[in-house]
């Protein structure tokens, strides 16, 4: 018993020197840590983040210092600051920055659910973690974050904090600070918000994306509630107030003074921030510098046309579109210029692509596989697909025509048959390998004409085209090339390395494709540009309207790829865009405007043509009447022929029989009663004069049109004891608008017709040639 408690003793004893150490441990890390911090007001007093971005020569282009728009605390109504205080701290003023009891629960809650994910910081925590520390999740971080707010608790009063935490916190849409956000928000300034809007903004920063007003409403209105009802409990604001406040509608009214906005900017921090995977705030605050694909004379070229205000079409409320555009280097896919002219955040927006889609998810894939060539006749006419009924636009149907111009006229029903010949997961497996995404969702043939659950972002569309100018090659765009860190040191560059996606062989021919909607297609307004271009555009319409909700415009020469997109951010009627706001309109004179200045600087090329891609001779005859691509007879006149391109690979085995023997039409007679009938095979696409000669007197007999086959004619007209001279004159001219003097004699049968006395007839061949 005496060796067991002595035992015991000596456990203790070990225990409580463990303890003690270990807290003398943390003192003394503590003390360390506490001795190594440095606090400067003024950091806090500026508390703004500034990092140093570079363009493509080097030279410094933008600081990324945010000019934010301060207000003081004592111009706002006393429910903007408390709706932050009920929501974020409602202890704000009793506590000396720690709210201990808060940050014990949070503790234990986290200790029972294994998690991390409940934080208890303060109005105070949250404004030193904004103005000095990093984001990392560590306890180092976390003690400092401690220290420096309760020495910051000291240096200010509480009404200085709250101030600077208003004028700096961020509320997303590149909106820092309540005055910002209220003016791209509510057109408005934050002295002016009513509480509803001011329970928005609040509900906001604690996720600026899960809780937007403009991509996720249904979020943003239940948090604002959620705020709203913490006031109540509150006692800040009166039950009358609240419920008014809740049954307020969430409408966002555009600032449009400010609607062009420095999105480059905004993007190559953003893309520096996932690729450090670190906060945009801990990126200045590290002072890394940032240098970009960034072109000045790119960018000049692109704002120039996204801020002409001849490309911006009022609608019936009086309102305009919003717009994005985008330069990549085709070699490089580094972002050249980004601009917009918009409040919201056209960076991270996801539209509909509509039928810009077709290129990379439809039209390509079928090339890549051989189900189409260029030519390939589709016949295009009102088709259910297991029920799907979509329609071309303006429900016009053509018949049977060539793959070329189904994406020249932008078809619908050509395009989801391409689809359904070629398969559906082939189509997506194919496009993903260019950057498209698909949701789980996008199983069916609505996804051909860009009916994606989600939609794409600008640069994910336009950079899906980068492939066909690149031989095939794609890799995904990129703002930044590489990243230093405030002392110059390497820490990321960007590699290009190009995945082959297609062959140059189905990337060409897709080009010569487009290239043909730059000239008789939905983007003709190209059509002029004295250089090789090719473009696709997209319209996405609002069901049973003539209006549009989404408006696209790509094209690309040999060396850059541009795209541009005009719609209705905020998907209110307000905003819609009119029938004549389309694909082929405005947006295509954007980017033609965009070509012209860059041709300035550029030299564009012709596109390579490899040589697996051939020049083929097709009957137009089997085209036109069979919709069958047959390889021309060497007899065949130059008119039944068409040249078109072909993958080598997948190039016409079949050889068209129609012309077989066309340098002779071999004429047959026979004499019986008194009548002469003659037969020969005929063409459709020939005409035929059957001629007769008597005593040197040339008579035309009869004219035949539009026959296949076997003709029989039969001259009744002839006369006893009479020589006569037959032959047929084929004429093959005016096909499909095309003019051909082509004659071709039959061969010339002599019949003579004796008496019923003397019954001597005879029939003599003589062979005609071409004339």
């Amino acid at each position: 018993m005496k060796k067991l408690k002595k035992i015991s003793l000596i456990i203790l004893m070990i225990m409580t020197f463990l303890i003690i150490t270990t807290i003398l441990g943390c003192i003394c890390y503590i003390f360390q840590i506490n001795k190594s911090l440095k606090y400067d007001d003024n950091i806090l007093i500026e508390a703004n983040s500034k990092a140093e971005i570079y363009d493509i020569d080097n030279y410094s282009l933008l600081s990324t210092e945010k000019e934010f728009e301060k207000v003081k605390l004592s111009d706002l109504p006393s429910f903007v600051p408390q709706s932050f205080i009920s929501i974020e701290d409602k202890m704000f003023y009793k506590h000396n920055g720690i709210n201990k009891k808060r940050m014990m629960k949070a503790f234990l809650n986290n200790i029972r659910s294994m998690t991390a994910k409940e934080g208890a910081s303060t109005i105070s925590q949250q404004l030193v973690k904004n103005a000095y520390l990093t984001s990392d999740k560590t306890i180092d971080r976390k003690i400092k974050e401690i220290l420096l707010t309760l020495k910051m608790e000291k240096n200010f009063s509480k009404q200085e904090i709250l101030e600077t935490y208003l004028n700096v916190i961020y509320f997303g849409n590149n909106s820092y600070g309540i005055e910002q956000a209220s003016k791209n928000y509510f057109n408005k300034q934050a002295k002016d918000l009513t509480l509803a809007e001011a329970s928005m903004l609040a509900g906001m920063i604690k996720s600026p994306k899960l809780y937007s007003p403009i991509f996720n409403k249904e979020n943003c209105k239940n948090r604002r509630n959620l705020v709203l009802k913490e006031m109540l409990k509150d006692k800040k604001i009166s039950n009358e107030e609240y419920l008014s406040a809740i049954n307020e509608d969430i409408v966002i009214s555009t600032n449009l003074s400010s609607k062009s906005k420095n999105f480059y900017e905004q993007a190559s921090l953003e893309e520096a921030s996932i690729i450090l995977n670190i906060s945009e705030k801990e990126l200045a605050l590290k002072g890394y510098k940032i240098f970009t694909y960034f072109t000045p004379n790119d960018q000049k070229a692109l704002k120039n046309a996204i801020n002409n205000d001849d490309y911006y079409h009022k609608n019936s409320y009086g309102n305009i579109a919003d717009s994005c555009g985008i330069i990549i280097d085709n070699k490089t896919s580094g972002v050249t210029a980004f601009a917009g002219k918009s409040v919201y955040d056209v960076v991270n927006m996801i539209r509909s692509p509509g039928s810009t889609i077709k290129p990379i998810l439809v039209y390509a894939p079928a090339l890549e596989y051989g189900i189409i060539s260029p030519e390939t006749p589709i016949l295009d006419e009102e088709t259910s697909f297991s029920g799907y009924k979509p329609h071309n636009v303006g429900s016009k149907y053509y018949s049977y025509i060539s793959a070329r111009k189904t994406i020249e006229k932008s078809l619908n029903i050509p395009a989801i048959k391409i689809m359904q010949y070629t398969g559906l997961e082939k189509c997506k497996n194919f496009s993903k390998n260019a950057g498209i995404t698909f949701s789980n969702n996008d199983n069916n043939y609505a996804i051909a004409l860009g009916g994606l659950t989600k939609g794409l972002s600008v640069k994910q569309l336009v950079n899906s085209f980068t492939p066909f100018a690149n031989n095939g090659q794609y890799n995904e765009a990129h703002f930044v090339r590489k990243i230093c860190d405030k002392y110059g040191n390497l820490v990321y560059e960007n590699h290009i390395e190009n995945k082959q996606i297609m062959s140059k062989e189905t990337a060409y021919l897709m080009t010569d494709m487009l290239k043909s909607s730059t000239k008789t297609g939905t983007s003709s307004r190209l059509k002029d540009l004295p250089f090789e271009i090719a473009g696709k555009t997209g319209t996405v319409g609002i069901k049973n309207t003539n209006l549009n909700s989404d408006i696209w415009s790509v094209a690309y020469t040999n060396s850059k790829t541009c795209g541009v997109w005009l719609g209705n951010s905020t998907n209110q009627k307000e905003f819609v865009l009119e029938g004549c706001n389309n694909g082929g309109t405005f947006a295509t004179s954007m980017v033609k405007q965009v070509f012209e200045d860059l041709s300035k600087t550029n030299d564009f090329q012709k596109f390579n043509r490899p040589s697996g891609v051939i020049e083929v001779e097709i009957d137009a005859i089997e085209l036109e009447n069979n919709h069958i691509l047959k390889l021309a007879d060497e007899s065949s006149p130059d008119i039944f022929k068409e040249t078109a391109l072909f993958n080598e690979k997948y190039k016409p085995t079949l050889k068209s029989e129609n012309f077989n023997d066309f340098s002779v039409v071999k004429l047959s007679a026979n004499l019986n009663n008194n009548k002469v009938n003659l037969k020969f095979n005929a063409l459709p696409q020939c005409e035929y004069n059957i001629y007769r000669i008597e005593e040197d007197t040339l008579k035309l007999l009869t004219t035949i049109k539009n026959k296949r086959g076997e003709i029989s004619f039969e001259d009744k007209t002839i006369n006893f004891d009479t020589e006569y001279e037959y032959y047929v004159e084929a004429v093959v001219k005016n096909y499909s608008d095309k003019t051909f003097n082509k004659k071709i004699k039959s061969n010339s049968i002599k019949v003579y017709n004796p008496s019923l006395l003397n019954g001597n007839s005879q029939i003599i061949n003589r062979n005609f040639t071409f004339r």
